[in-house]
């Protein structure tokens, strides 16, 4: 594989053009994170206590963040020098958490308080020799956001915007109809580019095939950011195949399945993986490995390599530096020790200096 050149990304951010401020929208979580070293020791010792009839788990270590994908990446493109908008929903008590956990200066203007409070507990942790994290979550107002509940400072706000991220519809059980509202009136009343990820659909996979129907497929998403798991739930909607919904550990299909659903749908993917991103519009492929990272924290990460990307998008970088930054937005931010996005210079200095590239990602990707 041909080393990657970051002089031209570096360049571009070190000067960087202005560009018009992105408006993702609609969640908002208070997010609780458990930090536990083996997924195993937790079952056996939840289950010592529950034999026991209840008790206290001690040992662990816990913290409370600002969360939900739409606040996530707002945040993390505010931490890169956009001024980015977003609209979410919760009650008079989100209110104030958000504004006491946003960074100082983030938008908050288009906070509706006529809903409920989200939530979600994160457990962090090592299964099988991948860390990942395991949510539970009370979705509150995520499950019921419409295009209805958009006021008219809210349309303003999105018609006067250079992108559009619609997040996290995988909590909404209107998510398909509010994908298509707002991207047929973005379509249809701006230049603006829709964005859309969906996460993770396992809880509401009775979501998917409207969703393509209504709004994938239609014309009027130019860009859905999927991981491996997604690209599973997508092409086997599109197919019926069930294959498709097994192959999380199987890296070498990740590739194939983001390329169905592209030409399925016209629809430009963008996979991102632990171990490569690959941009993928029909027959047209560009790749990148990933960063060989020591991840202290996994939840978020998607949310940060979103920010990446989404800046890349309003840059108008070329495919190979939109990933790449996307690539080091997420890597700084799961290697941080406190889960913060990482700013624009972070990510100059990281560039600057070569970091390496992840061995299993360039190896799939010669493969």
């Amino acid at each position: 594989m041909t080393e990657l050149n970051y002089s031209r990304l570096i360049s571009i951010l070190t000067n960087p053009p202005k560009v018009s401020y992105p408006v993702i929208l609609p969640d908002f979580f208070l997010d609780h994170f458990v930090l536990v070293p083996k997924f195993e020791e937790l079952i056996e010792d939840l289950g010592k206590l529950a034999r026991q009839g209840g008790g206290n788990l001690m040992g662990s270590e816990q913290f409370i963040r600002r969360g939900g994908n739409c606040v996530n990446t707002a945040s993390a493109l505010f931490a890169l020098g956009l001024d980015s908008k977003m609209i979410v929903t919760t009650d008079e008590y989100g209110a104030s958490l958000l504004k006491a956990l946003a960074p100082h200066g983030l938008d908050l203007n288009h906070i509706h308080t006529d809903g409920q409070l989200s939530s979600t507990v994160s457990i962090e942790t090592e299964f099988e020799g991948r860390k990942v994290n395991l949510m539970v979550s009370d979705s509150g107002s995520a499950t019921d956001f419409k295009f209805s509940d958009l006021t008219s400072s809210d349309i303003q706000l999105i018609n006067d915007s250079g992108l559009v991220a619609l997040v996290n519809l995988n909590h909404n059980k209107y998510g398909a109809e509010l994908a298509h509202d707002l991207f047929k009136m973005v379509k249809e009343s701006t230049q603006a580019i829709t964005f859309m990820d969906i996460g993770d659909p396992s809880s509401n996979s009775a979501l998917i095939k409207p969703l393509l129907k209504n709004a994938i497929s239609s014309g009027i998403v130019d860009v859905l950011g999927l991981n491996e798991n997604e690209v599973g739930w997508l092409a086997w909607a599109l197919t019926g195949h069930e294959k498709w919904l097994d192959i999380v550990n199987k890296p070498e299909e990740w590739i194939k399945g983001a390329m169905l659903i592209s030409r399925e749908t016209g629809v430009r993917i963008i996979l991102h993986t632990q171990y490569f991103a690959t941009s993928i519009l029909r027959d047209d492929i560009v790749s990148v490995p990933a960063f060989q990272i020591d991840s202290k924290v996994v939840c978020g990460s998607g949310d940060a390599w979103n920010a990446g990307l989404i800046y890349g998008l309003l840059l108008d970088l070329n495919q190979i530096d939109q990933l790449v930054l996307a690539n080091t937005v997420a890597a700084l931010y799961i290697s941080s020790h406190d889960s913060s996005p990482p700013s624009r210079n972070d990510v100059i200095h990281c560039l600057k200096s070569k970091p390496t590239l992840s061995s299993i990602g360039k190896k799939l990707l010669m493969e």
